[in-house]
């Protein structure tokens, strides 16, 4: 898929429409990852190591990422955040971990990621996401990053002057 199909494919997956031709949360693992590819990213798709299954992972710009994506219905909670980040952990000190959420999360999940030191974890938004899709995903990366960096911010919301 190429860039406008993947902003369509994000739009069906925005408005819970039924995607039958994909299994259960592969059309987002497949669209964030693609849409890092397409820009030049090096991508390791899905797969499952010795203990744990990994969306997927991806290397640009001098950072090693490990990708979590959440398809639900209801904004994601601490408890998937906070699994996510000892899967992290568990890599070199280096790596960062993405979690991107269609659905975003939920308060008091945010509250904790403040409380709880997630410094290598990022939480990438409904609109986040709908702004990387059209401005740049390693640009939205960037941004994040520096934010992560300069102010601590782990959950940042991009904002379209982000990526120009």
């Amino acid at each position: 898929m190429g860039r406008a199909a993947l902003i369509d494919l994000w739009k069906q997956l925005r408005d819970a429409q039924s995607l039958e031709s994909w299994p259960p949360g592969k059309a987002f693992e497949y669209l964030i990852l693609r849409a890092f590819q397409l820009e030049g990213a090096q991508v390791i798709w899905p797969y499952r190591g010795l203990w744990e299954q990994v969306d997927g992972a991806i290397y640009v710009d001098g950072l090693s990422c490990l990708v979590e994506c959440k398809h639900w219905r209801e904004p994601v909670d601490f408890n998937p955040i906070a699994k996510f980040k000892v899967r992290v952990d568990r890599r070199p000190p280096a790596a960062l971990g993405l979690m991107f959420s269609v659905s975003g999360f939920t308060e008091p999940a945010l509250r904790e990621s403040y409380a709880q030191p997630l410094r290598n974890v990022l939480l990438w938004h409904g609109r986040d996401i709908s702004l990387a899709l059209r401005g740049g995903m390693r640009a939205a990366l960037g941004a994040k990053w520096r934010k992560a960096v300069e102010e601590a911010q782990v959950d940042y919301e991009l904002k379209a002057e982000d990526l120009r």
